[in-house]
């Protein structure tokens, strides 16, 4: 799996235009880990996170697929981890969740020397890099965490594509239209892909025919 993770990261490196460095990191069962990076910065900073209990990884991921700070100099989300970022010369982020399922996460996290780096299309790569992460972690896992990363990642898929049917927009729309939704409401983005999807397919009970 490793060997898999440090190649994913290289992907995301090569194919985003500014992303300059990354790493996935995790947190299972209270351990801290850092579990692949491409550089010594990328690794000091995603434990900067951990030794602040601040930062993407510790918050937003947990409950959204992808978090973004364009410019770290004004980040209000994560002022400590934010300055300390900049400090080394970092100036926004990408971080894209894995899985989590109670205080376990796992985190794709992209880092730029520029402000504003991650447009529409670098998250949908990241995106694609992160899904391909998830299942290489979730396979290693146990079973139950398996399905449930991956029911979570289908019933995303699912809602986006509804809303790209009914709106005529593009994946990049309708997963921000998704995130918008999420975090207006406070609400975990997978209970509000989950409450779109049962209310266009909603699950009725059989009847016998005897």
């Amino acid at each position: 799996m490793p060997k898999t993770l440090d190649e994913i990261l290289s992907s995301a490196i090569t194919l985003i235009d500014h992303a300059d460095s990354g790493a996935i990191a995790t947190v299972d069962k209270g351990t801290r880990t850092i579990v692949a990076s491409t550089s010594d910065l990328a690794e000091k900073l995603c434990r900067r996170q951990y030794e602040m209990s601040e930062g993407p990884i510790l918050s937003e991921v947990r409950h959204l697929d992808v978090v973004v700070a364009d410019d770290l100099d004004v980040e209000a989300r994560w002022p400590h981890f934010a300055s300390a970022a900049v400090d080394e010369g970092i100036r926004s982020l990408a971080a894209f969740q894995l899985y989590s399922n109670g205080d376990d996460v796992g985190a794709l996290v992209l880092f730029s020397t520029t402000t504003q780096a991650f447009d529409p299309d670098a998250i949908v790569v990241g995106e694609a890099l992160a899904a391909h992460a998830a299942i290489a972690m979730l396979a290693v896992r146990d079973g139950e965490q398996f399905r449930a990363g991956l029911a979570s990642r289908d019933i995303i898929g699912q809602a986006k594509g509804m809303i790209m049917e009914r709106y005529d927009v593009d994946a990049v729309q309708a997963f921000d239209w998704l995130v918008t939704l999420s975090q207006q409401q406070n609400i975990p983005l997978r209970a509000i892909a989950q409450s779109l999807v049962d209310a266009d397919h909603p699950t009725t009970p059989r009847t016998s025919t005897t």
